[in-house]
């Protein structure tokens, strides 16, 4: 399971990462808003627009993905999520396996573009 592909319906924001690679950040750095989002703050770290990887390191990047054991626990938490019985602390839990795959797929992102620019 490449990032967190394999999770709920609150996934669909993840999916729609490369959606948001298009568009600039709400917020600025002079003016940050109370409302600013992770997925903001990871798009600028990360800056998945811009290549920038070595050939290698962007090939090791794309390998990455979670363990076969916490895709499984992903994929529970994500079934009790949509029959809306997971607890407060199953709730934070998929929030850390979303937060790990939306890292996962700006980091894709970047290392796809860097092995574009390299092959032009």
């Amino acid at each position: 399971m490449p990032g967190v592909d394999a999770c709920d319906d609150r996934v669909n924001d993840a999916r729609k990462i490369p959606n948001l690679l298009q568009s600039k950040p709400a917020t600025t750095f002079s003016g940050m808003s109370a409302n600013v989002t992770e997925v903001e703050i990871w798009n600028r770290a990360i800056r998945p627009d811009v290549g920038g990887f070595s050939a290698a390191a962007a090939t090791e990047f794309l390998g990455l993905r979670l363990a076969e054991a916490d895709q499984q626990r992903a994929r529970e938490l994500s079934s009790k999520a949509n029959s809306g019985t997971l607890n407060s602390e199953e709730t934070q839990e998929l929030d850390y396996y979303l937060n790990v795959g939306r890292a996962l797929e700006f980091l894709k992102a970047k290392a796809r573009l860097s092995l574009r620019d390299a092959a032009a």
